[in-house]
């Protein structure tokens, strides 16, 4: 089974941007940390290396055609790696599979789950 996301869970773009998500529900917690449910990842954006974002682990590289840095936003779909098992809030969790869709100044791509935060509860 995969592991439930906490705040503090960074995801990752595919130009190289890591950002910690942030927003955990206080009323299931890991290690102090609340689990984070979906909806957390929608309308995240990476940040660049002239414009950081808080929480941001590496900047999105993406830029424009004309040589602009625009870095990664996550788009507010359905992700994929939702818990049908675990629900906090009537939402389900996100869970270490999680990825979803990004728009930048490079075109689409697709972020992923670099590290959920926390080895201790895993969900399905």
């Amino acid at each position: 089974m995969p592991l439930v996301l906490i705040e503090g869970a960074v995801i990752g773009c595919p130009h190289g941007g890591q950002c910690k998500l942030t927003g955990g529900n206080p009323n299931a917690t890991v290690k102090g940390q609340g689990v984070l449910t979906a909806g957390k990842e929608g309308g995240f954006t990476f940040g660049s290396a002239a414009t950081p974002v808080p929480g941001m682990v590496s900047p999105c590289s993406a830029v424009t055609p004309a040589g602009a840095p625009q870095p990664c936003v996550t788009t507010p779909t359905v992700p994929a790696g939702l818990a049908v098992s675990l629900t906090v809030g009537g939402q389900p969790v996100l869970l270490a599979t999680a990825s979803g869709i990004t728009a930048s100044g490079a075109g689409p791509g697709t972020w992923q789950v670099v590290d959920p935060g926390q080895t201790i509860l895993e969900a399905s």
